[in-house]
């Protein structure tokens, strides 16, 4: 065999090597989501697998992602078209006339919530990811944001010992507390509840209309000794509100992570110093 056939046999190896390695690490990377569908690719109908709330007026699972489909969040609708669209979206018969301040925008925003990612005791470091691009841009103040929030399971010995808006994001799924909600939904913990017992919060702050962003955050659950603040289960809420416009969220990544990985991370977070 020639010396230059040998050459190129062997270059011919290395990038083959090269493209495996490669493709391991974009199939690690992917599979270390622990988001059902955070791509947003998947669903059928009007409703991408794995995420609730996804109403078809207020929130959309839209075409126009980075790449394919993405979540739409369009805080521009009014208030009582909202209203109308829930209880018979046949007689919704387009845009109401309303200001900025009548919108859902104005007041209680546009969300979805994944599938809930149960944890486990040896659980510590995480990064959470998101692309996010809207129609306007953010403020120091007012920004699209994905919600981290926490949960412990309600037992039998510890049901009626709180009281919060449980609500339901998932059909045939449990009762979540909330920090607000409608009259009907406010009552004492049952067994089979989960109380939120942990707080955190993505920021994307976005530097300019119409361009999408990538954002991304490491953060640390409280210590295993921090028992009743320390969250068995997490939910994860992109949601937009003010000011009013249309909001989209893309390629939603949570996934397990080092103290030495997360610190790097949150050092080259944009400063809040850019928005006043």
């Amino acid at each position: 065999m020639t010396r230059p056939l040998i050459f190129l046999l062997l270059l011919t190896c290395l990038v083959f090597a090269q493209q495996k390695k490669s493709t391991k690490k974009n199939e690690s990377s992917s599979s270390g989501n622990l988001i059902v569908n955070g791509n947003i690719e998947k669903g059928k109908g009007r409703e991408p697998n794995g995420w609730s709330g996804i109403d078809g007026l207020t929130a959309i699972w839209d075409t126009d992602g980075t790449p394919g489909r993405c979540l739409l969040f369009d805080t521009t609708v009014l208030q009582k078209d909202k209203k109308t669209w829930k209880v018979d979206e046949s007689a919704y018969k387009g845009p109401s006339k309303g200001g900025q301040y009548d919108t859902v925008g104005a007041h209680e925003g546009v969300w979805a919530y994944a599938l809930p990612i149960d944890l486990t005791p040896e659980d510590s470091y995480f990064v959470i990811e998101c692309d996010v691009m809207a129609s306007t841009k953010s403020s120091e103040l007012f920004y699209p944001m994905v919600l981290i929030r926490g949960f412990n399971i309600v037992t039998e010995e510890k049901a009626g010992k709180d009281s919060s808006w449980f609500h339901t994001y998932h059909k045939g799924g449990p009762a979540y507390s909330e920090m607000f909600g409608p009259d009907n939904l406010y009552r004492p913990s049952q067994a089979g509840d989960y109380l939120m017992v942990y707080r955190h919060t993505l920021a994307c702050r976005l530097s300019v209309p119409n361009k999408w962003e990538h954002f991304a955050m490491g953060f640390k659950l409280p210590a295993k000794d921090m028992a009743r603040f320390r969250p068995q289960r997490l939910l994860i809420k992109p949601y937009a509100f003010w000011p009013s416009g249309k909001y989209r969220f893309d390629n939603i990544i949570l996934r397990r992570s080092t103290k030495e990985e997360i610190n790097e991370i949150n050092k080259r977070r944009k400063s809040i110093k850019e928005f006043q």
